[in-house]
């Protein structure tokens, strides 16, 4: 039962959903750069980063699997990581400079944009190490948001403590599911937070 709840929470939490999910809690709150949008915008908005971050490189996974280039959807051997992560990161990168195109306030960008840097950064770890992606991606997440209430003046210290408990439902998936050790585990959160807390506070 454990293990079929970790199975869940890991496809529920995915690190590719992580920018998506970040479209939807800011379209939650009621700041200036959020009400200016109309609705038509956000539905577009959310329907160009959940296509291009979560089902292009996940279609493109798959037919790597179905040609026989990697062994499984979950990559789970460090050597077959490396090119689905910079297809990622490319997919990433092209959300990233449409929206640019679009003249929509930064912060919109910046979750995209953090997400690439995450998966580059991950890639770059993956020469030599495993790390977990998805305590990358939640710890993204968790950092972005703190970074936010730092500097865009948001209040919400409730989203704060309930991206941290998500973190650490996460942590336990991944444990239990013995997909990572506990070093690559709080390495990934760690660098997730600090990476983009770094980014949203400096650009």
């Amino acid at each position: 039962m454990e293990e079929k709840s970790a199975r869940f929470i890991s496809y529920l939490l995915h690190p590719l959903l992580m920018p998506t999910i970040a479209m939807l809690v800011l379209f939650s709150q009621s700041t200036y750069f959020v009400m200016i949008l109309p609705d038509r915008l956000k539905m577009a908005l959310l329907a160009l980063i959940f296509g291009n971050t979560v089902i292009l490189p996940t279609v493109i996974i798959w037919m790597m699997l179905k040609r026989g280039l990697i062994s499984s959807m979950h990559l789970p051997e460090r050597n077959e990581r490396t090119f689905p992560f910079i297809i990622a990161a490319l997919c990433y990168f092209a959300t990233y400079f449409m929206l640019n195109n679009l003249g929509l306030p930064s912060i919109f960008l910046l979750f995209v944009l953090g997400g690439a840097l995450l998966i580059v950064f991950a890639s770059l770890v993956n020469l030599f190490w495993k790390i977990s992606i998805h305590m990358l991606g939640i710890g993204g997440i968790t950092g972005g948001f703190i970074g936010l209430m730092l500097t865009r003046h948001i209040y919400a210290p409730g989203l704060i403590v309930a991206f941290v408990l998500l973190s650490a439902i996460v942590a336990f998936a991944r444990l239990k599911l013995n997909t990572h050790n506990e070093a690559q585990v709080y390495t990934g959160y760690i660098a997730g937070v600090v990476i983009m807390l770094g980014m949203i506070t400096l650009l």
